[in-house]
């Protein structure tokens, strides 16, 4: 991989070099670099006074806008303005209308242009290039969020489009601290990111920390943001690669992204993908929705706690059953613990067993339904889950109990609003299931003690993971396990006190 990548830095290098006035010359030289591609389309203007080249990827421009904007313009201005032009050739791109021309020096600079997406104009008597943008080929429009759906709020989503998604957010924060820093990561792809926070309210340390690691990639290739999420977040050091826990928010919501700027996070924008990446991130963020914001504090806190809820259940009602039906059976009442019993009489497997056959057979069956085409993926996964427990009972093979716990630890596994954190649940679960079934109830209490200890020691960006839990931070919990009503912030004799406890955290005074 270093050979490689010395490769590509030396191949680069010999394109750094002027560009010639000689039209011909730079246009061929220019071409040879990139190896004279067949997707590279070549409009020559060679009869008119100052003659002139277009060049482009065929696939990354639109055709008809660059003979609207540059090619028709260009030839219209020679026609009436010959005389001048010959003299100053370089006055040409000065007098057409509506579109962004910048001056390319070497071979590099406009190599690099091209690749991202620009058209390149070489013009003859002048010794550089002009990189033409704005002319891309019509992406996905605007459209409804596939994963993070509301009944009530925007319905707008991001797309794979990065300058899309940049006025997105700007149309929804209209402050003119309101930053974006353009960054390049990929040797091979050229990826382009872009941040986005406020100037006067992020965090700095954690802006700095963001550019910092971003700056510190070293990859051939950047495809989608959960790549990036991968190469600068602590996976892979000493302290991180074990835990499940992702410590990064993916957004699909232009509202959502906008609101967590004005908190004073940092919003990650990668370019091919409408998933966008905010740090830093807490525990008690993955059960908030942008829904909780659009109803009453009422209710929104009583459908986060009902998520709390549901993530506990998802991770802890298998090891439960097996610790309490194999371990500690005096804990059910007696009617309740000869119905078990009753059910399990000749079933051929013990509880641990029986819990893991069924949990790995829905997981098939998630994954299945995930991959299929949409038009039939749930139909099958649905008959597919009926038909493989009703027919998993009647063989004897496992007990109708265990169908209803692995059915409500399923279903719990889908309430939670982020789905790469209830991933996290789907992985301890099965760890959880082990420790119940060696040790019972002690088993499942020392492996909840490691986790909370993990979890405390987690960090997001610098910034605790586990927080306003641990450390403690009383402020925050205004929009922790419950959702305080909007005009809290507005109270009079509380707004000094959360602005001035806003600014210190801020400068880490």
């Amino acid at each position: 991989m270093d050979k490689r990548n010395h490769d590509i830095e030396e191949t680069m290098s010999q394109f750094d070099q002027p560009l010639s006035d000689h039209l011909e010359t730079t246009v061929a030289q220019f071409l040879q670099y990139l190896g004279n591609s067949e997707d590279i389309e070549v409009a020559r203007f060679m009869d008119l006074p100052v003659p002139f080249v277009v060049v482009h990827f065929q696939a990354m421009n639109n055709e008809e806008m660059i003979s609207d904007m540059i090619n028709s313009p260009m030839i219209k201005i020679q026609n009436q303005q010959s005389d001048i032009l010959i003299k100053e050739p370089s006055l040409l791109f000065s007098k057409i209308e509506g579109t962004k021309s910048t001056p390319l020096q070497t071979y590099k600079d406009a190599i690099e242009n091209m690749i991202h997406g620009n058209v390149i104009v070489f013009v003859a008597g002048v010794g550089y290039a002009y990189a033409i943008s704005g002319l891309l080929v019509e992406t996905r429009n605007v459209d409804e969020p596939q994963n993070q759906t509301v009944i009530r709020g925007p319905k707008e989503g991001f797309v794979e489009n990065i300058n899309v998604n940049t006025s997105l957010i700007r149309r929804r924060v209209r402050n003119p601290q309101l930053r974006f820093k353009t960054m390049t990561v990929g040797r091979s792809t050229q990826t382009e990111i872009r941040l986005c926070y406020l100037e006067d309210e992020v965090d700095k340390k954690v802006l700095n920390e963001v550019i910092r690691r971003i700056e510190s990639v070293r990859t051939e290739e950047v495809y989608e943001s959960g790549m990036l999420e991968e190469l600068i977040d602590d996976y892979g050091r000493k302290h991180r690669w074990y835990s499940p826990f992702p410590v990064a928010q993916v957004v699909e919501r232009p509202d959502t992204v906008a609101s967590e700027v004005q908190e004073g996070k940092v919003a990650v924008i990668v370019d091919g993908t409408p998933f966008i990446i905010v740090y830093p991130m807490t525990f008690l963020a993955y059960f908030q929705a942008a829904e909780d914001y659009y109803q009453r504090f009422d209710f929104a806190s009583f459908i986060r706690i009902i998520r709390l809820g549901a993530y506990a259940i998802s991770l802890y009602l298998p090891s439960l059953y097996i610790a309490i039906t194999t371990f500690h059976p005096e804990l059910v009442a007696t009617d309740l613990l000869i119905n078990l019993a009753a059910q399990r009489e000749g079933i051929p497997f013990p509880a641990f067993i029986e819990t893991l056959l069924m949990e790995v057979i829905f997981e098939i069956l998630r994954e299945g339904g995930v991959r299929m085409p949409r038009t039939i993926g749930p139909a099958i996964s649905i008959v597919g889950a009926i038909v493989l427990g009703d027919s998993a009972v009647r063989a004897g093979l496992v007990s109708p109990a265990i169908v209803i716990v692995v059915s409500l630890t399923a279903i719990s596994s889908f309430v939670a609003p982020a789905y790469n954190f209830s991933i996290s649940a789907r992985i301890l679960r099965f760890i959880m299931m082990i420790c119940a079934a060696t040790t019972g109830l002690y088993g499942v209490m020392f492996f909840s003690t490691v986790l909370l200890i993990h979890l405390c020691s987690l960090e997001s960006m610098g910034k605790p993971f586990f927080s306003p839990i641990a450390p403690m931070n009383f402020k925050h919990h205004k929009d922790g396990f419950f959702r305080f009503p909007l005009w809290v912030k507005n109270v009079p004799f509380l707004r000094p006190w959360i602005q001035h406890k806003a600014k210190k955290e801020n400068t880490g005074s």
